[in-house]
């Protein structure tokens, strides 16, 4: 009896980890065929939108402007709007043309020639309106026999924020202000969708889950990860404390070199327990944490943020991250039961460690070379 509590025991903790590791090696594997997918296909197109002030055409009589969102216009006078547009979309595009469209009420005046940069063919243009865009609506033509999303980043007056318009639903009509309960919809899933395309955000948490040994310490890492980069994406996003991304970008990618070397050189038991790194992991994930904040913030203050409801939008743009780290852990318990099901590997840490650490220190390369 007392021999068969002990070897219980004993199995209690290598097989989480031997599990954990098996599906590290199969998920690396997955996380490597989709990010390759992703470079041979266009996933996003992007438009920006943004106010440029009113446009006062007087008889014939030179331009003017003027800072005014909706003038009362006097006799012999026609006020107009005028809207900066950039459409960038990537160079090699698939055989079906995207083009826009606008209502009729809207006009586009100086198109500038299409300029191919760093891959992507972008074209400016002035758009006119004389009552604002807000009930104007703009059709992405050709959108529904694509795979394509568009990125509408609008801003106005009343401020700025980001939509995705989508082949289910090529068309948008512009509004002042979202609701609040738009915000919240599209934030969330901003958040979302940003965690799950963010390789190097979902290889730290996969490192965590190596280091994390049991489900106690695996709750604490993540706990500290969420709360820590919670802090600062809000701080960034504040601009209360700002920092260069590409400096933040590299740090990232250093600390899953960071991580697969702790994972390397602690493969015994005996070393894990003299390891400060698998002993409190919750250190190490809150320290890191703090750094991946700022990754965030880099994307949310790109996207922007509806004036009325900053709060708000940030705050659901940090619940969707969380939602969508769950769901990646959730697919990694998945995973765990799944390759237990099929084959019975005990331990992989140093393989997994040599594979996460190497995809890390191209990035690392990679964005120390953007300095």
């Amino acid at each position: 009896m007392l021999k068969i509590n002990i070897n219980s025991k004993k199995q209690t903790t290598p097989l989480f980890s031997g599990v954990v590791s098996s599906a590290c090696a199969l998920l690396m594997f997955v996380l490597l065929s989709i990010n390759s997918a992703h470079a041979n296909q266009i996933q996003l197109v992007y438009l920006q939108i943004e106010q440029l002030a009113t446009h006062v055409e007087k008889s014939g009589d030179a331009e003017s402007l003027a800072s005014v969102e909706s003038p009362d216009g006097g006799e012999g006078e026609d006020f107009r709007l005028s809207y900066q547009v950039m459409w960038k979309q990537p160079a090699k595009n698939s055989n079906v043309p995207l083009n826009l469209q606008f209502s009729d009420g809207v006009k586009i005046t100086k198109k500038s020639p299409a300029i191919i940069s760093n891959g992507s063919n972008i074209q400016n243009f002035i758009l006119t309106t004389e009552q604002g865009l807000a009930g104007q609506s703009i059709t992405i033509v050709n959108l529904e026999k694509t795979n394509v999303e568009v990125m509408l980043k609008y801003t106005n007056s009343q401020g700025d924020y980001s939509i995705r318009i989508t082949p289910e639903s090529p068309s948008y009509t512009f509004i002042k202000s979202p609701s609040s309960w738009q915000t919240i919809q599209s934030y969330t899933f901003f958040g979302i969708e940003h965690i799950l395309e963010g390789y190097d955000h979902l290889l730290f948490v996969l490192c965590l889950l190596l280091i994390a040994s049991t489900l106690r310490k695996l709750l604490w890492a993540i706990t500290g990860f969420t709360l820590a980069h919670s802090i600062t994406l809000v701080l960034s996003t504040l601009n209360i404390v700002q920092l260069p991304i590409v400096v933040v970008e590299a740090v990232i990618a250093l600390s899953i070199v960071f991580l697969a070397t702790e994972i390397a050189k602690n493969v015994s038991k005996k070393a894990q327990q003299s390891s400060l790194t698998y002993r409190y992991p919750v250190a190490v994930s809150s320290s890191f944490g703090l750094l991946h904040g700022f990754g965030f913030a880099s994307v949310l203050l790109e996207l922007g943020l509806p004036k009325n409801d900053q709060l708000l939008a940030l705050g659901f743009f940090n619940i969707g991250v969380e939602i969508g780290q769950v769901l990646f852990i959730a697919a990694v318990l998945l995973l765990m039961s799944t390759v237990k099901k099929i084959i019975y590997i005990r331990k992989h840490e140093k393989i997994n460690a040599y594979v996460i650490g190497s995809i890390a220190s191209l990035w690392l390369i990679e964005r120390v070379m953007q300095f």
